[in-house]
């Protein structure tokens, strides 16, 4: 059976109640990769993560600065403090049970702070465009991703202080981390949108990005 992967996603108004707010493009990746998705924004921490096979954790708005113990920068935009709770809760249960989360754009600036890091709060020149991304020696990334290649961009936070047990696996030109791995739990992150680079769907580069979303298989089928 395909790993199923728990999608963690934030949600839109509604005159109602919030309803999901999911791109069909993180369903489509995860199915091309051999996995099946399912999305949700609330439930049992220790439960999702025992049902599950793996955690998505998708792009969105900036997260509460407190949590990383700073004041808001002007710039920041409105923070939605029970997404985060829920993400941090999730992260760490998934991580009890050393099953494989992958955080995208958003979702690598949660994990870096749920492991005790911190973020930049605004950076100039990075939001809608994209650039080269250069990945380090000795990472999964560059041994499924290649050393260097081009990506979209679409945030104007990135992770600073790095969190315990995580590194750093590839940079902009700049500088700026676009992309963690943990160095002993199969956790990872990275700052652009790989939904966006999937065979069949790629909107920004001709890069094939499939291969990060097969993390989930791999580590579901090295642990049988």
């Amino acid at each position: 059976m395909p790993p199923l992967i728990l999608i963690s996603c934030g949600t839109v108004p509604h005159p109602m109640s919030a309803r999901l707010h999911l791109s069909v493009l993180y369903e489509g990746a995860l199915v091309r990769a051999g996995c099946l998705g399912a999305a949700a924004v609330c439930g049992d921490p220790a439960a999702l993560a025992s049902r599950f096979d793996g955690l998505l954790l998708l792009g969105g708005g900036d997260l509460d600065a407190s949590l990383f113990e700073q004041t808001r920068h002007p710039k920041a935009g409105d923070p939605d403090p029970m997404r985060d709770r829920a993400e941090l809760a999730l992260i760490h249960a998934f991580c009890a049970h050393k099953k494989p989360v992958l955080g995208i754009c958003r979702g690598m600036q949660v994990l870096n702070v749920a492991f005790g890091g911190d973020l930049i709060q605004h950076l100039d020149g990075h939001d809608g465009v994209p650039h080269p991304v250069h990945t380090e020696p000795n990472s999964r990334l560059r041994a499924l991703c290649g050393a260097e290649f081009s990506a979209n961009s679409f945030h104007h936070q990135a992770v600073g202080r790095i969190g315990s047990g995580l590194r750093v696996t590839a940079r902009a030109s700049d500088g700026t981390a676009e992309a963690i791995e943990h160095e002993s739990l199969p956790v990872y992150g990275v700052q652009w949108h790989p939904e966006r680079m999937v065979a069949g769907l790629q909107m920004d580069t001709d890069a094939d990005h499939t291969a990060l979303f097969s993390l989930f298989r791999s580590v579901e089928e090295s642990h049988p």
